[in-house]
């Protein structure tokens, strides 16, 4: 059953990524980037069933490869064409994309790596390999602690504090944001934690060993106490994000957090920050329920999040060419930002359409959908 909530979360999620990939003021890129990343790796754990991989780490392995990282290889694969056609077509034996700067040798070798600063012109395709590797992660910790939450959450929090010593003490990068997954794998295991604790009586099972199913006597007491802790949640972390906004406002911080680039801040801060804003919102919108336009973006934002970024550098430079001005013009303007972040969105719909209907194979869906096959054979009887 969809939880309509959590579709219109992931709405306002991917809205707010599509949003702070334009250069706002500082408080609000700030803010953002607090915690809309870590928001979406909760609630793909809150999502995660235990259950219904438990019995096959393969048939697991092989289903997220299918939805992730297929999608990555589809979406790196033909932006990269869109792009080196814009470039050679723009100006042709000039390199004006810098991902073309460097040979096709080590263009290759960025993809593959798969780290959004080596993909540079399409970098939000950092999160798919990301949340890849931190669903493995999870996986691992879940097959042997899912009944004893308190256990789970101890190697939980052991995962974010190696994640944060490795940001801080480590000048190399791993392949697929490995590094970035140990510190998303918190807010993963969170978001399952909090739906097993807070709808425990919708989880599914398959009975695949005694404890997986079912707390033990010590995750009952864990889940008891965070039950008459939870009344006061919603109040809480709703104020610490209004005041950190207020602080923002007034006291710009001079560098923002940023997980593809492994910048977390203070370790404190940046885990207070993150899951001040994700129960902030968990909390909204439950309260508040679905919308319409938010599930709608938020059942596609696999799609946003592959193409808003050249769909964005296209609008910003017809508004740059129809406004005869400089990009700086539109720097730090919340205004520019949210129109084109409008737009960016309404032009989707029909790629969103399209995809879906037509090419559900670049998203990790087995075969054309009996749409692209009816399409085929009205070409093909055109054709005759």
């Amino acid at each position: 059953m969809r939880l309509h909530w959590i579709d219109a979360l992931k709405g306002i999620g991917i809205m707010l990524v599509v949003f702070a990939h334009h250069s706002l003021p500082v408080a609000l890129d700030t803010y953002i980037f607090s915690f809309h990343m870590p928001l979406f790796f909760f609630i793909s754990g809150f999502l995660f069933d235990f259950g219904k991989y438990a019995g096959s780490a393969a048939d697991f392995i092989r289903g997220r490869f299918r939805s992730l990282i297929v999608p990555y290889f589809a979406f790196a694969g033909l932006t990269c064409l869109f792009y080196f056609l814009l470039d050679t077509g723009f100006q042709p034996g000039v390199a004006n994309v810098e991902f073309f700067e460097a040979t096709a040798l080590y263009g290759i070798y960025s993809i593959l790596y798969a780290l959004g600063p080596l993909v540079s012109y399409n970098p939000p395709l950092w999160f798919l390999t990301c949340l890849f590797v931190t669903e493995l992660i999870f996986y691992g910790l879940a097959r042997n602690y899912y009944g004893k939450p308190g256990k789970l959450a101890l190697w939980l929090t052991a995962a974010g504090v190696i994640g944060y010593l490795y940001s801080v003490y480590v000048p190399f990068r791993l392949p697929w944001n490995a590094d970035v997954a140990l510190s998303a794998v918190v807010f993963y295991g969170a978001g399952n934690l909090f739906r097993k604790f807070t709808e425990p009586e919708k989880n599914s099972g398959t009975g695949f060993s005694p404890g997986v199913d079912s707390i033990t006597e010590s995750g009952s007491r864990f889940r008891k106490g965070f039950v008459r802790a939870e009344k006061f949640f919603p109040g809480v972390f709703i104020l610490l994000n209004l005041l950190y906004l207020a602080y923002l406002l007034e006291f710009p911080a001079s560098e923002k957090i940023n997980m593809n680039v492994l910048k977390y801040g203070g370790f404190f801060s940046y885990y207070l920050l993150a899951f001040s804003g994700i129960f902030a919102f968990v909390y909204l919108f439950k309260k508040v329920g679905g919308s319409k336009v938010l599930e709608y973006y938020g059942r596609n934002s696999l799609i946003v999040l592959a193409l808003h970024f050249p769909l964005k550098d296209i609008l910003t430079k017809l508004a740059v060419l129809s406004f005869g001005v400089e990009f700086e013009y539109f720097y730090y303007n919340t205004a520019f930002a949210l129109s084109l972040t409008v737009l960016n969105l309404l032009f989707l719909i029909p790629v969103i359409f399209l995809i879906n209907n037509y090419f559900p194979f670049l998203l990790g869906k087995k075969g054309p959908s009996a749409k692209f096959e009816g399409f085929r054979a009205r070409l093909r009887r055109s054709a005759n």
